[in-house]
């Protein structure tokens, strides 16, 4: 909805778009119980040593809920692989809102699919017939880059549910991986990582998982707090560089750089900045010319811009009223109900949006949100009075609107680089979003 009021986020958790290489560490597996001796793929079964990233068992997400795919080639062992393929990314469609098209252009796909044999240049030669039937990578919460999904050529794939190799089965778990999920330590899952013949659907534990990542009604996450520079908790496994996140983490989740503690040289371990929900890979995540690590031996917000001119203490108050202000409307809106931020907004904003509110609800539909929390920004603030503050920011929403009955998604706009200056003004002792202009991009986002 192009007039929707769009607030600025400042300190947002990161979403998890990973997208390192997937499947590049060979632990010892338990084989199949059937005697096949297959594993999926070479993704360890523990996956996350690092203690920063335990509490996670879904570590990936995509930014938008349309994922399109690309076949490289194909495989001369059956004349429907492509249509197998489909029906793998419909078991996992069938469980949330994604939706899943082939696109006949290489680079405007998110997940690239073909088939390979032994070495194909990867970094992850497959090892012939048996033991790893393919393997994928995740998505990188820093960089929403493309993945890939790789099968070995050489293995005896057919379309059944009574024969080895199962495309259909191999491939709805290697999606799994593309969409963020791990191993799962449940034998009743697709995700777990023996391979033990056909199994043609989702079990509870990896809809629990997708769901997680992918689902309609999940809450907002809540913000991080300015972060200090303590050491990260210690990781299991090896870290050579010790800086909290596993060799293992570095290469397969975060994409930092298993050899440097500090992968962006802005002060900060690796591990400091995953665990304080900041990005490892970018030394100044405000873009105000002044480092992360800089930022937090000074005391000010690395979330949040530092201007000369605005005290630390009105810095932190407007990014706090920001962020509880996208957090409350993002709530009204799934919610259905203006009135739940309605103690943030106030004249025109608020009733700008209870008719677009009641405008989706007459015809069925609700309407989530997205940020890109890292592309949008508080370019700057200006205090025109004690009781008028403004707010330039820089914002990329991506919406996307659902039948409320079917859970069909209707319409999916974004991701969009939206500048905008917000007016905030004091009535009665609280303060409100009164005003909102949008501009045309990139106006002052350069």
């Amino acid at each position: 909805m192009k007039n929707r009021i769009q607030m600025a986020v400042v300190r947002i958790v990161v979403p998890l778009l990973l997208a390192a290489l997937g499947c590049s560490l060979t632990p010892s597996l338990p084989n199949s119980s059937n005697g096949s001796g297959y594993r999926f793929d070479e993704l360890p079964t523990e996956t996350n040593e690092s203690a920063i990233f335990q509490e996670y068992q879904a570590i990936a997400k995509w930014n938008s809920s349309n994922i399109t795919y690309y076949f490289a080639n194909g495989t001369d062992k059956l004349d429907d692989e492509k249509q197998v393929i489909q029906q793998a990314f419909g078991l996992w469609s069938a469980q949330t809102q994604l939706t899943f098209s082939e696109t006949t252009e290489e680079e405007a796909a998110n997940i690239v699919i073909g088939w390979a044999v032994r070495d194909h240049g990867d970094g992850d030669p497959f090892d012939g017939p048996g033991d790893v039937l393919a393997h994928a990578s995740f998505p990188n919460p820093y960089d929403d880059r493309q993945v890939f999904l790789h099968f070995d050529d050489e293995e005896r794939w057919v379309d059944s549910n009574t024969q080895n190799v199962d495309l259909l089965t191999v491939a709805a778990h290697e999606i799994g991986h593309t969409l963020g999920l791990a191993h799962s330590s449940d034998p009743n899952s697709l995700m777990f990582p023996s391979y033990d013949g056909p199994r043609r659907f989702l079990g509870d534990d990896d809809i629990a998982g997708i769901q997680d990542l992918y689902g309609v009604g999940s809450e907002p996450p809540p913000a991080p707090s300015i972060p200090g520079n303590e050491a990260p908790p210690p990781a299991e496994g090896t870290d050579q560089d010790q800086d909290g996140i596993s060799d293992q983490d570095e290469t397969l989740v975060t994409g930092t750089d298993p050899a440097n503690a500090d992968s962006d040289n802005d002060g900060l371990m690796d591990g400091v900045e995953v665990s304080n929900q900041m990005n490892p890979l970018d030394p100044d995540m405000d873009k105000d010319g002044v480092s992360d690590g800089q930022e937090v031996d000074r005391g000010t917000d690395p979330f949040f811009p530092e201007q000369s001119d605005i005290s630390p203490e009105l810095e932190k108050d407007v990014s706090d009223f920001l962020t509880t202000a996208i957090e409350l409307e993002i709530d009204a809106y799934r919610n259905e109900s203006a009135e739940i931020a309605a103690s943030v907004m106030a004249g025109d904003v608020l009733a700008t949006l209870e008719d677009d509110i009641a405008s989706l609800s007459q015809q069925g539909l609700v309407m989530i949100s997205q940020i890109d929390y890292y592309q949008s920004f508080i370019h700057d603030i200006r205090v025109n009075d004690n009781t008028h503050i403004e707010v330039h920011t820089c914002e990329v929403w991506t919406n996307e609107t659902y039948n409320k009955s079917s859970g069909e998604l209707v319409d999916s706009e974004g991701p969009t680089l939206l500048p905008q200056t917000i007016t905030i003004q004091q009535i009665d002792s609280n303060w409100y979003i009164t005003a909102v202009q949008f501009y045309d991009a990139p106006a002052f986002c350069t």
